[in-house]
């Protein structure tokens, strides 16, 4: 069956997809669907996600979206490689690092992205909005240094790898250069993506 992955290159959340299949050897059918030409807004794309973003995954009449979902939803097709965790303590490290990600530190480098790239550049609107960005970075700064604590004594986010890395690693390849934070200080954060660098794929997913 065709699984299919409505995506554009340059979002990061649409990597984190395209790198975990990679990793597992899934092979996706992408097709482009550019916001920023509104293919997002039309009305066959809002049935399948009716908040008109990607990425947005379809197989056999399922529409996926938001990548986390997306990322357990593949995973779970390769279970003999436990990247959602094996026993039901990893499982639970594995949605805890999730969840803690996309409410904290991600949302944070998300408002970054908005009002650094998309208010500017894509909906030409005035960007960079002082009291947004300084409550981002004050947002980063106080979770970077625990997810740096955290790899401190392990080689992925839970122990093995797993979802988590996939969630979480993509985000630090450009944003830090883009959106102007540094990431330098924490050693094992930098060692952790050196690890995930190191992957084959990596590059080029």
């Amino acid at each position: 069956m065709t699984i299919t992955l409505y995506d554009i290159k340059e979002s990061p959340h649409c990597r984190k997809v395209r790198l975990l299949a990679a990793e597992l050897g899934i092979k996706l059918n992408t097709v482009v669907k550019d916001p920023r030409t509104l293919e997002t807004r039309s009305s066959d794309f809002l049935a399948k996600n009716p908040n008109g973003r990607v990425p947005t995954l379809e197989e056999n009449g399922l529409y996926l979206w938001e990548s986390p979902a997306i990322l357990k939803y593949l995973a779970a097709k390769v279970p003999e490689r436990g990247l959602c965790g094996k026993d039901a303590r990893t499982q639970a490290l594995v949605d805890q690092w999730l969840f803690w990600w996309a409410s904290g530190p991600e949302a944070a480098i998300d408002m970054l992205g908005w009002e650094m790239i998309i208010k500017p550049m894509v909906l030409n609107e005035p960007g960079k909005d002082p009291a947004v960005m300084n409550e981002a970075y004050a947002r980063i700064n106080r979770y970077l240094p625990v997810l740096d604590k955290q790899l401190e004594s392990r080689d992925y986010v839970v122990g093995p790898l797993s979802v988590a890395d996939f969630a979480i690693g993509p985000r630090f390849d450009r944003a830090p250069e883009l959106l102007k934070f540094d990431v330098a200080p924490y050693k094992n954060i930098a060692a952790w993506l050196a690890r995930l660098r190191a992957r084959p794929y990596w590059q080029n997913a």
